[in-house]
């Protein structure tokens, strides 16, 4: 069972004040510590965990905590900190930072600026980045889960779509709940996902963002039942390179798109930036990253010592997305310089 207000976690160390979101893997509230700082908590849904027999819910909870750990080590100005995770009775969660702030989704209803909206694109990428070069995919890019600071122009990804990793058909999007920022191979669990599946999400945030209209759901656009409207025919004052990007980062099939951020963000012709991996860190941080880490370390291995045994699964092979290239950046039209091998 999910977890209540009030109830307290981990040793006492966070009192839970109240539910802040629930969706179809996740549940996130808003905690307090001992000195009245306040987290936000997430943890697996009820709906989840009962789509699954017990060794499947381990293998899903082992998933969870694992790629916790290594988010915990993505450190970036751009990208929510998680502090730590955490095991309660049979639940598992973890503890990230909390902003305080509007979310996109809120900011750009009628829509933003150009200008405006690719430096919260460029923000968000360059924390993606960050994430994928720890070897994760954040499987739910969108304005909601991207948040401003507080009087000041600095978006904060928030959010991460963990409980998606896990290799069964019930943790891939339902086609009553997806939305039009989830990539065509969110719904097939058959599909590998990769770096450009958070492209397609990026992709879409943006087209929000400059038209203030949430995009057809890919599955839609896939069965003819919705086409995707060029974002220039809604805002005809954004320029003809962000709206040919816009529709090369939404193409449906994986091999249509650039495979990594950073070729996405090189054909909207943003100046690339030093991401949080590269920027150097005080000794402090460190040893505090790396105290956390053996820390976390130590949870998971408790977990695996103390858990119910898991049925072995067989390993899903991985299959190499299509490489893709690209010509130098020029005045020519972005359909025009894009070539595949």
């Amino acid at each position: 069972m999910t977890w209540s207000s009030g109830q307290k976690l981990h040793g006492n160390n966070y009192i839970l004040e109240k539910e802040l979101k629930r969706g179809q893997f996740s549940v996130t509230y808003l905690a307090s510590d001992r000195k009245k700082n306040q987290w936000v908590v997430k943890t697996l849904s009820d709906q989840l965990i009962h789509d699954f027999n017990q060794p499947e819910v381990d293998q899903i909870q082992e998933t969870f905590l694992c790629e916790a750990v290594k988010l915990v080590k993505c450190r970036h100005p751009h990208l929510v900190q998680v502090i730590e995770p955490l095991v309660e009775g049979h639940q598992v969660g973890i503890v990230m930072e909390y902003l305080d702030g509007v979310d996109l989704a809120s900011h750009a209803q009628k829509g933003l600026p150009e200008s405006e909206a690719l430096l919260y694109i460029q923000q968000i990428g360059e924390a993606l980045k960050v994430i994928h070069e720890a070897g994760l995919i954040h499987r739910d890019v969108k304005p909601s889960n991207i948040r401003l600071r507080t009087d000041k122009q600095e978006a904060v990804l928030i959010d991460f779509g963990l409980a998606r990793g896990c290799e069964d058909a019930s943790t891939t999007v339902d086609t009553l709940t997806a939305d039009g920022f989830d990539a065509l191979e969110l719904y097939d669990v058959e599909t590998p996902l990769g770096a450009y599946t958070d492209v397609y999400s990026l992709a879409a945030t943006l087209y929000f963002l400059v038209t203030g209209e949430i995009p057809p759901k890919a599955m839609d656009r896939c069965m003819s039942k919705a086409r995707l409207i060029p974002p220039k025919q809604i805002n005809e004052q954004i320029s003809d390179r962000t709206n040919e990007v816009i529709l090369i980062g939404m193409a449906l099939q994986v091999d249509e798109r650039p495979q990594t951020i950073q070729e996405w963000l090189d054909l909207l012709g943003l100046q690339r930036q030093i991401t949080g991996s590269g920027r150097q860190k005080s000794p402090m941080i460190l040893i505090g990253a790396i105290i956390a880490i053996v820390g976390v370390l130590g949870l998971i291995a408790a977990w695996f010592l103390f858990k119910p045994t898991a049925i072995p699964q067989e390993p899903t092979p991985v299959q190499t997305p299509v490489s893709l290239i690209y010509t130098p950046v020029s005045s020519v039209s972005p359909i025009t310089f894009w070539s595949k091998v």
